[in-house]
């Protein structure tokens, strides 16, 4: 069952392939239902960098679905933040500040980044020091502009490379805590119910974010995400694990019910009604939930119903409002229920 809300990311042929890892892209220009977000698959092999870069149009917000990286952010000011990355944990990056990502794992390191914008633009230092003359290089750091000259240089970004020495980081550097981060995985659950659990990264327990969160939804096999809408942010999810069915409601009565596996990614523009099955009787499905909000808010059906009169529910589904007594009337939404 295809959808035009549905990609599969792992799917395509990176549009990035270096020495050093690769990294597959949606956006607007192969995914064209995005609005106001875009996701990247990041991998990276044992030693490889994602060299220093900046996004001039977007921030960033990254799930480390694997390995163990290090990553450093320079921010204005002349902030230095060195941290590790473990699998289940987030890292906030603001918008056009310079950071980077490296594998201080044996095997390979992947990450699932999501930006606030459906086109992100990328600056590398390899390029944008290139572009620049010997001549103005060498005043700005106070030597002789032919030094410059040995450097390898071109106005095209490297994106991603290895390390020129072995990396014993791994070993090295033990958990290293920063306010640029977020264990969301270990991170108890907000939500916890019979049919699975939420974990909420957003700017309520996870203060730096803006224009960004992450939830972590696990189902448990026949679990549901009630039906619902979130008003002020789209949504983007990636499969991680499981599979899921899924409907989406759309203006103009438009009806979209669709399956997804991993490596998958669907696409909910704000508002839109919608929910998530996980289809397996004897296995969790998980979802990495991205937001274009820090704080996206929420409206679920059964807080919905719960909200109106047997008289008005009645009107609508022509029904005898005596019917509806045996209806609940929930006061706040469920989030995550027992499939049948």
């Amino acid at each position: 069952m295809s959808s035009i809300h549905t990609f599969n990311l792992e799917a395509i042929q990176p549009q990035a392939v270096r020495n050093g890892g690769s990294r597959a892209m949606a956006n607007e220009n192969n995914f064209s239902i995005l609005k106001g977000m875009a996701l990247y698959s990041l991998r990276l092999d044992s030693g490889g960098v994602r060299e220093p870069h900046w996004h001039p149009n977007a921030a960033e917000l990254s799930y480390c679905s694997s390995g163990r990286a290090l990553m450093t952010i320079f921010s204005p000011g002349a902030g230095h933040d060195t941290f590790t990355v473990d699998a289940g944990e987030i890292v906030f990056v603001p918008k056009g500040y310079l950071h980077h990502i490296e594998n201080i794992n044996r095997g390979e390191t992947k990450f699932v980044i999501a930006f606030n914008h459906e086109k992100p633009e990328d600056i590398g230092i390899s390029g944008s020091t290139g572009s620049m003359t010997d001549n103005t290089l060498g005043a700005t750091f106070g030597l002789e502009s032919d030094y410059f000259s040995k450097y390898k240089k071109s106005s095209q970004d490297l994106l991603i490379t290895s390390r020129s020495t072995p990396n014993n980081a791994a070993s090295i550097y033990q958990k290293i805590p920063n306010y640029h981060k977020f264990n969301l995985k270990a991170f108890p659950p907000t939500v916890q119910s019979s049919g699975g659990t939420v974990s909420l990264g957003n700017a309520n327990n996870f203060g730096i974010l803006s224009g960004l969160a992450c939830y972590l939804l696990t189902l448990k096999p026949k679990g549901i995400r009630e039906p619902h809408w979130h008003p002020n942010a789209a949504e983007l999810d990636y499969v991680i694990a499981g599979r899921g069915r899924m409907t989406i409601f759309s203006p103009g009565d438009h009806v979209d019910t669709f399956e997804v596996g991993p490596g998958e990614i669907v696409f909910i523009p704000s508002a839109y009604f919608h929910y998530i099955e996980n289809v397996n009787s004897n296995e969790d499905m998980q979802f990495a939930v991205f937001f274009n909000h820090e704080r996206p808010e929420d409206i679920g059906i059964s807080g919905a119903f719960g909200a109106y009169s047997n008289d008005v529910l009645g009107s609508i589904f022509d029904l005898e409002p005596k019917i509806l007594d045996a209806l609940p009337k929930y006061q706040e939404d469920l989030f995550v229920v027992a499939g049948g």
